[in-house]
C-alpha cells in the first residue's frame, strides 16, 4: 500500500460536546458521528493572537478488517468541551522536532506480531505526525524499514556516531528493544537517544509494563495510549540488566523459512558473551518455549505459536538439570537452591510479559529492580496451575502444595544458573528478551543490574507521579 504523501485535511464540524464518555458532533452535512473518549489522542490547539481553533485526533481500530485496521479522524471545530481540554497541546514536541536542534528516526519492523507496522506507519503515523506540524516534518525524518532480522541492530550500530539529541519512533515489539540495547555503544559523553516505543509485537511486555498505572477496562487500547504518550510523555532513563554467558556459548537464529534452499530449517550460530535486556531473562520451561517456537515449523503459526509448544513440553515437563545460585539484595553471599532439577527460572525486570499476564506483580515501571520467579521439576498440571494464576494478576506467586513445593519469588540482586545437561543441547537454552542463547555443556548465565544505560523512553506523566 502507497504511503501518505500529504497532510490530511482536517473534516470541518460543529456542536462537539461529550456526554460520559462518548464525543459526539455534527458534520457538514447535518450528519452526526461519535467516538469514545478512549478513542481521542490528543487536540491541537491554535495560538492565542488567532481565532480560536482545536483539531481533535481519534484513532478508530478494527482488529477484523485486515484492509483498514486503522482509521484516523481530524475533527476540525471551534469549541471543544471543557473536560477535553487537558488534551490540548499547540503543536509537535521537542522530541518530535527535526532538526537542527533534534534527529528523529523512525523504525518500522515490519515482522513483528502480526505484521502490521508498515500499515500503522501509513495510515496512522505519518499523515499523523504531518498533520500535527506546521511544516511537512516527515520529509525530516529518517525512516528504517526492516528488511530482515538483523535491520534493528544495524540501525542501532549507527547512532554512535552521533552525540546530538535523538528520538527513535520504534515501531515494534519487545524483540526491537533488545537489537538497540544490543547493537548501540554510546561514547562516554554522549547524549542517550530517546526511544517512543509503538506496541506492534506479540506480547508487548515492555510497554504494557511501562503503562500499567495508565491501563484500565474499559480503557484507551495499547496503541492509542502509545501515541498520546509519544505527544504527551515525558522522558526517563531505560533500566536494564546484563546477562553473561560462559565461553562456547551463542546465539541461535533461523534462517527465513520462505527460503527454497535445503539449509532453511537450520538453526544460525553466533558467539555470544553479554547481552543487555530490559525484560526477562531465563532458564527451563520459559525459555524452552520461546527457542522451539522460533523454528520455521512453528513460525507460519503465528502468536498462536507459543500456546502449541507450551503445550508440548507441559507433556514432557522436562526436568532442567541446573544449579540456581541467588544473591539477595541485602547480602553478598550467593545462597544455592535446594533444587537439583527445575522447572521455571525466570528473573524479571518488568510486571508484565503480556498485558494480562503479571508475571511480577511486585516490580513497578522504572524501579530498576530484578526479581525471581522459579519452580522446581513439578508436573505439568502444577504448571499450567501457576500460569494460569498469573493472568490472574500474579497470584502465582502466593501458590504453594501439600508437598510443600511452592513457587520461590522475591527481590534480587544477581542470579547465576549453570546447566548440569549432558547429553540434549535442546535443554541448554536461555533466553534475554526473546534472544536464545545455547551454551556448552557445563555452561551457564549471570543476570544482575546493568551499571550503566543506554537509553531513554518516553512515559506517562502518570508513571513518573506528575499529572501536569
Amino acid at each position: 500500500m502507497a504511503a501518505n504523501a500529504g497532510q490530511m485535511t482536517p473534516t470541518r464540524v460543529r456542536d462537539v460536546e461529550l456526554t460520559e464518555s462518548t464525543l459526539t458532533w455534527t458534520n457538514a452535512d447535518n450528519t452526526k458521528e461519535d467516538a469514545t473518549t478512549h478513542e481521542i489522542l490528543f487536540i491541537i490547539g491554535s495560538s492565542p493572537d488567532h481565532t480560536p481553533s482545536f483539531t481533535i485526533f481519534c484513532l478508530k481500530e478494527d482488529t477484523e478488517n485486515q484492509t483498514r485496521p486503522f482509521q484516523l479522524l481530524l475533527l476540525q471545530t471551534d469549541k471543544i468541551p471543557h473536560e477535553l481540554k487537558k488534551l490540548v497541546i499547540t503543536g509537535l514536541p521537542p522530541h518530535l522536532q527535526p532538526a537542527p536542534n533534534n534527529t528523529v528516526d523512525i523504525v518500522v519492523s515490519t515482522k513483528s506480531g502480526t505484521g502490521l507496522a508498515q500499515l500503522f506507519w501509513q495510515d496512522v503515523l505519518q499523515p499523523l505526525l504531518q498533520s500535527a506540524s506546521s511544516k511537512a516534518a516527515t520529509e525530516a525524518y529518517e525512516v528504517t524499514v526492516t528488511q530482515d532480522a538483523q535491520s534493528v541492530r544495524q540501525y542501532a550500530t549507527t547512532l554512535k556516531q552521533s552525540s546530538a539529541p535523538r528520538t527513535i519512533i520504534l515501531l515494534s515489539g519487545d524483540g526491537g528493544i533488545v537489537d538497540l540495547l544490543n547493537g548501540h555503544e554510546p561514547a562516554a559523553d554522549a547524549i542517550l537517544p530517546l526511544i517512543a516505543l509503538l506496541p506492534l509485537g506479540t506480547g508487548n511486555a515492555l510497554f504494557h509494563s511501562l503503562h500499567k498505572p495508565c491501563e484500565s477496562v474499559p480503557g484507551p487500547t495499547p496503541l492509542v495510549l502509545a501515541l498520546r504518550t509519544l505527544f504527551l510523555g515525558v522522558p526517563a532513563n531505560l533500566p536494564i540488566f546484563q546477562a553473561t554467558f560462559t565461553p562456547g556459548s551463542h546465539i541461535v537464529t533461523y534462517t527465513d523459512p520462505s527460503l527454497s534452499t535445503s539449509d532453511s530449517q537450520l538453526p544460525h550460530k553466533q558467539d555470544v558473551k553479554t547481552l543487555y535486556g530490559a525484560i526477562v531473562a531465563s532458564h527451563g520451561f520459559h525459555a524452552s518455549i520461546v527457542y522451539e517456537s522460533d523454528t520455521p515449523t512453528y513460525r507460519v503459526h503465528g502468536s498462536k505459536r507459543f500456546g502449541m509448544v507450551a503445550q508440548e513440553l507441559l507433556k514432557i515437563s522436562h526436568p532442567y538439570k541446573a544449579a540456581l545460585d541467588v544473591l539477595p539484595p541485602s547480602s553478598d553471599t550467593l545462597e544455592r537452591d535446594p533444587h537439583d532439577t527445575h522447572g521455571y527460572i525466570l528473573v524479571s525486570m518488568v510486571s508484565n510479559l503480556e498485558s494480562n499476564f503479571t508475571i511480577s506483580p511486585a516490580s513497578k515501571p522504572l524501579d530498576g529492580k530484578l526479581h525471581l520467579v522459579h519452580f522446581g521439576a513439578i508436573s505439568g498440571d502444577r504448571a499450567m496451575e501457576a500460569m494460569m494464576k498469573a493472568y490472574d494478576g500474579g497470584k502465582h506467586v502466593d501458590v504453594r502444595w501439600d508437598d510443600g513445593e511452592r513457587i520461590r519469588y522475591e527481590e534480587v540482586r544477581e542470579v547465576r544458573v549453570v546447566s548440569e545437561e549432558e547429553e540434549e543441547e535442546r535443554w541448554r537454552v536461555f533466553c534475554v528478551d526473546g534472544t536464545i542463547v545455547q551454551v556448552e555443556r557445563g555452561g551457564g548465565m549471570s543476570v544482575g543490574r546493568a551499571d550503566r544505560e543506554l537509553f531513554r523512553i518516553l512515559v506517562d506523566r502518570r508513571v513518573l507521579g506528575s499529572e501536569g
